[in-house]
């Protein structure tokens, strides 16, 4: 791993005064040189030293001797069984439509409520997926769907079946997250392109075969009700996939990356803390190529299921075939994709070894091709010419997104995989999918079917192609920041294997944090240890209140970890680490002016009731007795002392293990800090561990054990607070009141 860093000068510019002029001035002189100072610290792998790249090629039989070939049959079996019922709808839109009376747009809108489910399933079940069996909960998953499949083939009016589509995408939203994330878990990198495609190669199967036994099954039945025995005997069908789907071993999650990064598995934490949702989502936002492939998704997702369902209404209307031709129609333009998705997949392992970027240009490069393709071929004049044209468009559809989750998953941490996909298919079917198969049925009747998948399908693939290939340029940084987390987790481990539970209370390593574009902090760590107070100092802009938002939860780095108690805690949310002790007392107004005082203090103690509730207040009033005095006052009439001893007695309800104070003297008359500092004593003499952000050099080293100084987003001190004293360059740059120094 290489790591440039670039810093500009250190000095502090001189007064030039007090007019309106200088002081501008000196602002600009200021900010140019912190622009100067913090230029981002570029990490970035070589291409031998990705994950899996460098490393020699391995056969598919290898990767399947490896990895046991249950895992990618079954997935796929339950993927190829799934395409039957969506076949069964697709194909038989025309038959559907005419059963229950329903118009294009209103088809189309039904079509596309089974990715609202999908998506809005995908979403909780990604939290169940991090954290809980995933084979399991595939089979319980697969087995619901399988229930509303069957109650599919009784509904006697659109809004019924739109209740089904729904249905069932809620039983298929298992997918995302479960799928992808267990066949990168199960199979090694080195072959991890090769098993995706043999995974869509089976679900493709069923995706080309599905139509055809949709539409046999339904000219057997005969009838204008024909279509309902195709969801009947896609039920029987699950059955036994389902029971061999229980059967499945759960994998190690970030197994074969951990091999390939440090030769061996690191023990898993097994008291880590829940992952949220929302942190996660904007952790996950913050990877470049994640982010850019997120969007291309979602461009992309305009085409994708709009593009099967008006393909059969143009076979029935323009081409004039039922149910049996169109499934056969349907199933000849999937053998192109089964040799494309074969051929690529072999290349996308030896691309990938070779050079991750041209990887997913590549990819981008085939989703934009899809576009191209299909628009020129629904213009066809005969069907064979329809068919081949459109075939070969629907190929590169295939073969870019059978692999594109192999190298994709270079780039997400282990931990966050399964919320990770789901976000893919967030962006694919909520900004997508669904409106796009609503606009291409509007378009449909002002410009024809024909007209309408072309004006939706071009621009979503060049654009969605593009951006991934965008995104491409950010693959080698952001696989360092995988490779050097699964680092950072393997040394603790061995600390911890070393010295036992010996662990700071606070943890923070390799921290970065951008506001949008602007990059705040640059690789800070730091420990803080049980029973000391920890006084963050530096100039404004520093960083010091970004980082205590970071330590608390209400900021989401892009990189670093941090751990309270040996636990990781980077993607816990706020109100998770307030339950566990970490509560931060905020800067500025951190009360309800119009409550009074008692009003304050039960809406801090939210979290608790009862006698509990009334056991906290009690205590914070024994230590603050001025909140007791004014229990009754309103709160917006006190002393803005009094208010900050309000704000610090709703933070103390919580009875914290870390307390964080930001700001402690800001404002704060003499006499009035004198007081908080004598709390601060009392709490420091009770044992807890606190962090303080501090502007006063005189009342930080009046309480602080140990120091810690900021310039520019980065750490430039740190060690015993009186030894700050000496450091005549850092504190002229903060304290530049002559009484401070």
């Amino acid at each position: 791993m290489t790591r440039e860093t670039s810093e500009g000068p250190g000095s502090t510019a001189p007064d030039d005064g007090g007019s309106a002029a200088a002081l501008s001035a000196r602002l600009l002189e200021e900010e140019a040189r912190r622009e100067q100072g913090t230029a981002a610290i570029a990490i970035e792998l070589a291409d031998d030293q990705m994950p899996g790249g460098g490393a020699g090629a391995m056969t598919l039989r290898d990767g399947l001797r490896l990895g046991g070939v249950s895992m990618v049959a079954v997935l796929g079996l339950a993927q190829f069984i799934e395409w039957v019922d969506r076949a069964g709808f697709n194909v038989l839109a025309p038959d559907i439509q005419k059963s229950l009376g329903v118009s294009d747009a209103v088809i189309a809108a039904i079509g596309g409520a089974f990715g609202i489910l999908f998506l809005a399933g995908s979403i909780p079940l990604s939290s169940l997926a991090d954290r809980r069996s995933r084979t399991r909960l595939a089979a319980v998953s697969l087995s619901a769907w399988s229930l509303v499949v069957f109650a599919t083939a009784f509904v006697t009016n659109a809004f019924q079946l739109f209740v089904a589509r729904l249905g069932g995408g809620l039983g298929q939203s298992y997918q995302l997250p479960v799928n992808s994330p267990l066949l990168i878990d199960t199979y090694p990198i080195e072959a991890r392109g090769r098993i995706f495609a043999l995974n869509n190669i089976i679900q493709n199967c069923g995706h080309g075969l599905a139509p055809l036994l949709a539409g046999g099954v339904a000219a057997i039945a005969g009838g204008d009700e024909g279509w309902r025995w195709v969801f009947v005997v896609t039920a029987i069908l699950a059955i036994p996939i389902v029971l061999a789907t229980f059967a499945l071993r759960e994998p190690r999650r970030g197994r074969h990356e951990m091999q390939a990064v440090l030769g061996e598995e690191v023990a898993p934490d097994t008291d880590e803390l829940p992952i949220s949702l929302s942190v996660a989502f904007e952790r996950l936002n913050k990877i470049k190529t994640f982010h850019y492939f997120l969007i291309g998704m979602s461009a992309v997702g305009f085409a994708l299921f709009s593009v099967p369902l008006f393909l059969n209404l143009i076979f029935e209307h323009r081409f004039g075939l039922g149910g049996f031709e169109r499934g056969l129609a349907t199933s000849a333009m999937i053998i192109p994709g089964l040799v494309a998705v074969a051929l690529v997949g072999r290349h996308t392992d030896t691309l990938f070894r070779r050079s991750p970027p041209k990887c997913l240009v590549f990819i981008g490069g085939l989703i934009a091709l899809f576009g191209v393709f299909v628009a020129v071929g629904v213009f066809m004049p005969n069907l064979a010419a329809f068919l081949v044209i459109v075939g070969i468009g629907e190929a590169m559809a295939q073969a870019a997104f059978a692999i594109v989750i192999a190298p994709i998953s270079s780039i997400i941490p282990y931990r966050l995989r399964s919320r990770g996909v789901a976000m893919i298919g967030l962006y694919i079917f909520l900004f997508g999918a669904f409106f796009g198969s609503v606009v291409t049925g509007l378009l449909a009747d002002e410009v024809g079917r024909r007209g309408a998948v072309a004006i939706v399908v071009v621009p979503s693939a060049l654009l969605g192609g593009a951006l991934i290939a965008y995104g491409a340029r950010f693959v080698r940084h952001d696989a360092a920041m995988v490779v050097e987390e699964l680092e950072e987790e393997r040394d603790e481990h061995r600390r911890l294997q070393e010295h036992g539970a010996d662990s700071p209370v606070i943890q923070v390593r390799n921290l970065d944090f951008s506001y949008g574009k602007v990059q705040v902090l640059f690789d800070v760590s730091l420990d803080v240890w049980r029973g000391e107070t920890l006084a963050l100092l530096g100039t404004n802009g520093a960083g010091k209140s970004t980082l205590l938002r970071v330590v608390s939860g209400l900021g989401v780095p892009q990189r670093g970890v941090v751990r309270f108690n040996g636990r990781t805690v980077t993607y816990a949310d706020a109100e998770l680490r307030v339950k566990i002790g970490i509560v931060q007392l905020m800067g500025g107004t951190a009360i309800f002016p119009p409550l009074t005082v008692e009003e304050n203090l039960r809406m801090g103690g939210f979290l608790y009731s009862g006698k509990d509730l009334e056991r906290r207040i009690e205590r914070v009033c024994d230590l603050l007795p001025v909140v007791k005095e004014r229990m009754r006052s309103t709160a917006g009439d006190l002393s803005g002392g009094e208010q900050q001893m309000v704000a610090l007695a709703m933070t103390l309800l919580h009875e914290p293990e870390v307390l964080i104070i930001d700001e402690l003297s800001l404002g704060l008359a003499p006499l009035v800090v004198q007081r908080l500092l004598e709390v601060i004593r009392e709490l420091q003499a009770r044992g807890m561990t606190m962090i303080i952000v501090e502007q006063s050099l005189n009342v930080a080293l009046s309480v602080a054990d140990r120091a810690v100084f900021m310039e520019k987003g980065q750490v430039k001190f740190e060690g015993v607070a009186s030894d700050l004293l000496a450091r005549d360059d850092l504190v002229r740059a903060v304290f530049l009141s002559k009484g401070d120094v």
